[in-house]
């Protein structure tokens, strides 16, 4: 652009001849030059791909850190995105990309919920496929078939941490429905808030609410990591209509967000800083989410397809549906392959 600048500059000068470079009409063409090449230069391309991008993520937990981790570090920016994360709860959130207010969410069985059950969405990219969550209860509760009669919170319907314990009720003989009283809180603040506070008997929660619990002398009864559950958190959902009028646009930030990931996997001493930073924790707390979580993170952001099948088999039983349709029409992994394919080529790596 500079350049194209410059040969303005040279065929003016020939207009107005050698001559006017010493007189009033060259001073005053050259102050407008200025103006015009600062103008000029503010709105290159570089500021045209500036793209404003809505995501809808539920809190500040480990599973967003690959997105916090993008966010922190500019990776999106050099995408040429202005990546906006939403607070939103995980139920609304990819109704929010449904019907366009977001483009993307971060709460990927949602997703994947919603996608078998005939909604135009697809999970295009998954962190972690095993859980992160973990019932603490009153200390007096000393096993399953103690929740009887209790009080347990949850986020909201049909999200991780709902089906997690339903499913492991079921498999402890006890009916979800019937004989526990199973509330949607909302975050794993308030829900950690509300545990502390009496206001319920046990609460699903994700790390560093974990710690916060135990600190308060709720034990840990269930961590649903060890219980043999394959299932998404932290990814990415996007509808069908976005990823066939906007390719590039998801390219752009399926590949933020992979250097987001591949830090996040790779890094430990750059993660364990972006969660002291975006999740208001010290560092000795941030190391003990990361090193916990880090044995359940995907090895590339994209799952093989047994996981798929199992995953989608899983989510169709806790909802009651019959068929699943082809994983194809729940499932796009091209786009992950391909960032990882880009980042390779060209040699990236953290910090690089």
């Amino acid at each position: 652009m500079l350049r194209d600048f410059q040969l303005v500059m040279a065929a003016l000068f020939d207009e107005f001849g050698l001559e006017a470079r010493n007189g009033l009409v060259f001073r005053m063409l050259r102050t407008s030059l200025i103006l015009m090449a600062v103008i000029w230069l503010g709105v290159g391309p570089s500021h045209a791909q500036n793209r404003k991008v809505r995501v809808a993520m539920p809190g500040y937990t480990i599973a967003g850190l690959s997105f916090l981790t993008a966010k922190f570090n500019g990776y999106y920016a050099s995408e040429g995105l202005d990546v906006e994360l939403i607070a939103m709860r995980a139920p609304t959130a990819n109704l929010a990309v449904l019907s366009g207010s977001v483009e993307f969410s971060t709460v990927p069985l949602v997703g994947l919920t919603t996608a078998l059950r005939g909604g135009a969405l697809k999970l295009l990219m998954v962190h972690f496929d095993k859980p992160q969550h973990s019932l603490f209860v009153k200390n007096e509760l000393q096993n399953v078939r103690a929740l009887r009669g209790k009080k347990i919170a949850v986020s909201g319907p049909s999200v991780i941490d709902d089906l997690l314990l339903r499913e492991y009720l079921a498999a402890n003989g006890v009916d979800a429905g019937r004989e526990v009283n199973i509330l949607s809180i909302g975050a794993a603040d308030t829900r950690v808030t509300s545990l502390i506070s009496g206001a319920v008997d046990a609460a699903v929660i994700i790390a560093p609410f974990t710690f916060v619990a135990r600190d308060a002398g709720f034990r840990e009864l269930v961590a649903f990591k060890d219980q043999g559950f394959l299932l998404p958190s932290g990814g990415i959902v996007a509808r069908d209509e976005l990823l066939r009028a906007e390719p590039n646009l998801v390219e752009r930030f399926v590949r933020g967000s992979m250097m987001g990931f591949i830090h996040s996997r790779d890094n430990r001493s750059g993660a364990i800083k972006v969660l002291t930073k975006s999740l208001k924790i010290d560092e000795q707390v941030a190391t003990k989410v990361y090193d916990a979580s880090r044995p359940t993170m995907t090895a590339d952001g994209a799952l093989p397809e047994d996981a798929q099948k199992k995953m989608a088999a899983f989510v169709a039983k806790t909802s009651g549906l019959k068929e699943i349709p082809p994983l194809d029409k729940v499932f796009d992994f091209s786009f992950v392959r391909k960032a990882n394919a880009a980042l390779q080529a060209k040699g990236w790596h953290p910090g690089s």
